[in-house]
């Protein structure tokens, strides 16, 4: 197969324009940085849970 069918037939099989395309990478950074942002806060929450033990246990 010569390389202009390659490309042509390559095009052909795109679901998505370079638009679409593009707004999809960035809806995924997007989700990304929320899951990040939730592991995060996850860690935070245990840090305050093990402090609030070692308190109690503490006494």
């Amino acid at each position: 197969m010569r390389s202009k069918d390659k490309t042509q037939t390559h095009e052909q099989q795109r679901v998505l324009t370079a638009e679409q395309d593009a707004l999809l990478d960035l809806y995924q950074e997007h989700l990304d940085h929320f899951f990040e942002s939730i592991k995060a806060s996850e860690k935070v929450q245990v840090e305050i849970e093990t402090l609030h033990l070692k308190k109690i246990l503490s006494k």
